[in-house]
């Protein structure tokens, strides 16, 4: 062990992880009070290591991890881009819980919860995203989160969803949204030349739940048909990056050249929120991203290709802050109207904001967060 208590981070994800840890990492390293150690995967990281120069983070402090030399071959030959997390757990699962403290933003834990003894070291969930999805009241869901000794609430709203799972009121931290504490670090962009009303198209991966697949050509085609709007393609991370998923292939060429539309399919833009800053209008489904919009209300539309019964829905909520369209012909009358229609749902917008993320009662969220932990260690 270390000759302080120490707590790991563990980032085996893409990049939409990051900011939502790396404020309270960037605390505790600060703190002194404790060894701070990144555990993450072997590759490249140019994002992670731009985080930390900025932030005065030393790089000395991650760990980079080899997976099994079987996998390294197999991965090579299926040009993944990272290695899985469940071969890279199950290689060093000593060296993970030879810590005070281990630092979650997804469930990961299960193997290592069965190998820890004495609940040592403990577990730590910094849960990414503020949507309302309905796997999270699942008792798949629910049994896991229970494997962790302290769980941060970004709100009231997610809060409420861990009471349901049956979570101990104890092990829950109120402590508010870290990602917003990073805005203060990274300057506003613009994107265009010409100034037009920017909207951002943000679909979600899923199949089941995602506009993209029934009605994200048209949208891409509406744009490069209309130069009135600028158009900020960013869908989740997940879509085009993740294993199983879609090609960039799909996408037409004439769509990346057009000067009115800018496609990110995965770059630190689109998981920091320089788009949501900047953009006029937001154009989704159900991406969490859609709250982080509303740090500055402003007008959203909501994409329901699948006709869904959503009004008495508490998965779909957010729903209730803009307008819903079963019909794409009614994107653009909407587009058009945005300035009149707005005023109509920014009282919900507000509410919904508040509700799903909670100012912690002292200091900033990273803080609360990170002396939740140290609590923890002295406990």
């Amino acid at each position: 062990m270390l000759s302080k208590p120490s707590v790991a981070f563990l980032y085996l994800d893409d990049i939409h992880i990051i900011p939502h840890f790396i404020m309270p990492l960037k605390r505790l390293y600060e703190s002194g009070e404790v060894e701070v150690i990144l555990y993450t995967y072997r590759g490249k990281h140019d994002y992670l290591l731009a985080l930390f120069n900025r932030l005065k983070i030393s790089p000395q402090i991650i760990r980079y991890l080899d997976t099994f030399a079987y996998r390294k071959l197999l991965n090579r030959i299926k040009k993944r881009k990272y290695p899985s997390h469940y071969y890279l757990i199950r290689k060093h699962w000593k060296e993970l819980l030879d810590h005070d403290v281990l630092v979650f933003n997804d469930l990961i834990e299960d193997y290592l919860y069965e190998k820890r003894k004495q609940k040592r070291p403990r577990f730590v969930m910094l849960m990414h995203g503020a949507g309302d999805r309905a796997y999270m009241i699942g008792e798949a869901y629910s049994h896991r989160m229970r494997h962790f000794d302290l769980i941060s609430a970004q709100g009231e709203k997610i809060k409420e969803f861990y009471y349901r799972m049956g979570i101990d009121a104890g092990r829950i931290a109120l402590c508010g949204y870290t990602k917003f504490e990073l805005l203060q670090y990274l300057p506003r962009k613009t994107f265009f030349e010409k100034s037009r009303p920017t909207v951002l198209y943000n679909p979600h991966f899923s199949r089941d739940l995602s506009s993209w697949y029934d009605w994200g050509r048209e949208i891409l085609d509406f744009f490069y048909r209309n130069k009135r709007f600028n158009l900020i393609f960013a869908p989740h991370i997940n879509l085009f990056n993740k294993r199983g998923f879609l090609n960039p292939s799909v996408i037409s060429g004439h769509y990346w050249d057009a000067e009115n539309i800018l496609i990110d399919l995965g770059s630190p833009a689109a998981v920091q929120m320089d788009y949501t800053r900047i953009a006029d209008i937001y154009l989704g489904d159900v991406s969490s991203q859609v709250y982080e919009f509303y740090f500055n209300p402003r007008p959203a539309i909501f994409l329901n290709p699948h006709r869904v019964d959503w009004r008495n829905d508490i998965h779909y909520r957010v729903w209730h802050s803009g307008p819903v369209i079963d019909e794409i012909e009614s994107l653009e009358h909407l587009l058009n109207t945005a300035g009149r229609w707005h005023k109509d749902y920014l009282l919900v917008q507000r509410e919904l904001f508040a509700f799903t993320f909670s100012e912690p009662r002292e200091g900033t969220a990273s803080e609360c967060i990170s002396n939740k932990i140290l609590d923890l260690i002295d406990g």
